[in-house]
């Protein structure tokens, strides 16, 4: 008698049809891991081989413009060549995400299909029902859970492996390394200057506030709001000096804005070799002091990778009225007395960072506060402003950043306020406690973020127009249909958001709803932020030409004053005077006597 064929279970049947369709998904995921990735291997040989940000081109450019620095013409064609190979390296950036994402996708599809379709490859000749059959299934679902909890683990480490492979960072470990090592250096004045103490009013713009000077970048808190007695010129010409007080060369390039404590004014300027500090005086221009930043413990031998519009030197100095600060590309932080006696320096570790570091300084009670948001490890560090000490440090979660932090106060805490991607920010400025974080941000952040009626306003280029409150850090409103800042920092003020973008679009919305109030198009761009000033709305564009329009929700321009030379720093208000860093010189523009 021949031997009766053994059924197959109806479960096994079913375990065999889903596996069919498994090793068929599974197919075509592969093929589409593959793919993916052959296009973001081709596009990342592309990327190497054309490097936009050193092509020919806007190499010879840089090198005419380190020949004739005075020339506006060659100073203009560089900016925007570069303009356009930052756009095409961001596009790049944009392009290898959104296939990491994609990549990642597939290899997660293709991981989960495999596993299913392995687990159900398995059929079991089953005649009648057995005892412990019920465990057996027990089994078998018990096993198919393993591998689908083995799946996902595989799906993770594909994951991260290809953002590895997609976000290479081949200086990490040199980096880490070479910072663990790093000893800040002793105080170097042989007179320490008093310390500041902690119960001491914090620089912040409020209405009543009567701050004698401008302490770093955009002012007190480095919010872009003038001190409200300030009474600043409507009227100058460089080109005839008409209301030009002094003007006065500043010996090294550097695209850093003022600050100004009492009758000084400080500036910071560098090269590929050399970094320095300067001190003038308010009243005459006169160069009182210079003093290089030089012989800096663990400063790094190598030159850091800058671009054009960015340099050695582009982040403001700060002062709290009892020393001056600076940092530099290659993570030099140095403090000086006023009279220009060095007090102490150390260095941060040279940043990863492709255009250059650019965020300033701010100088809060006895603390100096730096974001460092480079491509190794961003962080948000306090130094001692006595001694250089770190006083506290948070790594960030965050992409590298060219923005520079605020300062606010919100009911009694001084709150840090930071613009990155993929998110904005608050920390206690006491502590450097995280109080929230709203990931509302992207791109490459260049634009500051600004603090006005208990809300945050932060924006970026190829992003939004975000409004958060300054409480919770939860998002009020946002809003893309603006042209939006790359460069320039927003302002605030009298319910509106002024936004000044590199194309010469000024825009003024409503700070209640994010709608716009009025848009205009100069014949210029704009790298200078916005400042309120007594009721107006200074802007300077690149070609030097001042804008002085009414803080109003209709557009009103006051007044033109041309300076006969570019600017993209943003000036300085104090009392009747305005100083202006442009290309080569540094101005102060008003009328004479206090």
């Amino acid at each position: 008698m021949a031997p009766t064929p053994e059924k197959e279970n109806p479960a096994a049947a079913r375990r065999r049809a889903v596996g069919q369709v498994a090793w068929g998904v599974a197919a075509v995921a592969a093929v589409f891991v593959v793919a993916v990735g052959t296009l973001l291997f081709a596009d990342r040989l592309a990327a190497r081989r054309a490097d936009p940000l050193n092509a020919p081109a806007l190499t010879e450019l840089r090198e005419r413009f380190a020949e004739t620095p005075g020339d506006d013409a060659v100073r203009e064609n560089l900016r925007q060549l570069d303009l356009v190979a930052r756009r095409a390296v961001f596009s790049s950036l944009w392009r290898r995400r959104s296939g990491a994402a994609l990549l990642a996708g597939g290899v997660a599809v293709l991981v989960a299909a495999a596993s299913v379709a392995t687990a159900c490859r398995r059929q079991l000749p089953v005649v009648a029902q057995c005892p412990g059959a019920d465990r057996e299934d027990e089994w078998d679902a018990a096993a198919l859970a393993r591998r689908i909890v083995f799946a996902a683990t595989l799906l993770g480490l594909a994951a991260a492996a290809t953002l590895a492979l997609v976000h290479p960072r081949p200086h990490d470990v040199a980096v880490e390394s070479w910072a663990e090592s790093l000893v800040p250096e002793s105080p170097r004045s042989a007179t320490p200057a008093a310390s500041v103490p902690g119960s001491s009013p914090a620089i912040v713009p409020t209405a009543e506030s009567a701050t004698p000077h401008w302490p770093g970048f955009r002012g007190p808190g480095g919010n872009g709001v003038a001190d409200a007695n300030t009474r600043p010129p409507t009227d100058w010409d460089g080109t005839t000096g008409k209301g030009i007080l002094w003007k006065t060369p500043v010996p090294k390039p550097g695209y850093n804005s003022p600050a100004v404590a009492g009758n000084l004014v400080f500036l910071s300027g560098a090269d590929e070799k050399t970094r320095e500090v300067y001190c003038f005086d308010a009243e005459t221009g006169r160069l009182l002091w210079s003093r290089p930043v030089a012989g800096v413990p663990a400063s790094p031998p190598e030159v850091p990778q800058v671009t054009a519009d960015t340099g050695f030197a582009a982040p403001s100095m700060a002062t709290d009225g009892k020393g001056a600060f600076a940092i530099f590309a290659n993570g030099d932080v140095a403090a000086f007395e006023l009279d220009g006696r060095p007090r102490w320096a150390r260095n941060l570790g040279l940043p990863e960072n492709h255009y250059g570091h650019s965020s300033s300084l701010l100088a809060w009670n006895d603390f100096l506060l730096i974001q460092y948001d480079e491509g190794a490890r961003p962080r948000l560090l306090a130094l001692k402003t006595a001694d250089g000490e770190t006083a506290w440090e948070v790594v960030r979660e965050t992409e590298i950043s060219w923005a520079s932090p605020i300062l606010v106060r919100q009911g009694t805490a001084d709150m840090l306020i930071l613009n990155a991607s993929p998110a904005v920010a608050a920390y206690l400025a006491r502590t450097g406690t995280e109080l929230w974080r709203s990931e509302c941000m992207s791109g490459e952040v260049g634009s500051s973020a600004v603090f006005a009626d208990g809300r945050v306003f932060a924006a970026n280029a190829y992003a939004a127009l975000v409004c958060l409150d300054a409480d919770s850090g939860a998002e009020l409103w946002r809003t893309d249909e603006v042209a939006l800042p790359d460069v320039a920092s927003l302002a605030a003020a009298a319910g509106l958001v002024f936004l000044a973008a590199s194309d010469g679009t000024v825009t003024c919305v409503h700070a209640d709803t994010g709608k716009p109030a009025w848009e205009h198009a100069f014949d210029s761009g704009f790298y200078s932020s916005p400042v309120v000033a007594d009721g107006k709305v200074y802007l300077i564009d690149k070609e030097g030409v001042a804008h002085i329009l009414a803080a109003a929700a209709e557009f009103s321009e006051l007044a033109v004053c041309p300076l006969g030379e570019g600017v993209v720093t943003t000036p300085a208000f104090v009392g009747g005077r305005i100083y202006i860093r442009g290309g080569a010189h540094l101005y102060g523009v008003g009328a004479a006597g206090p």
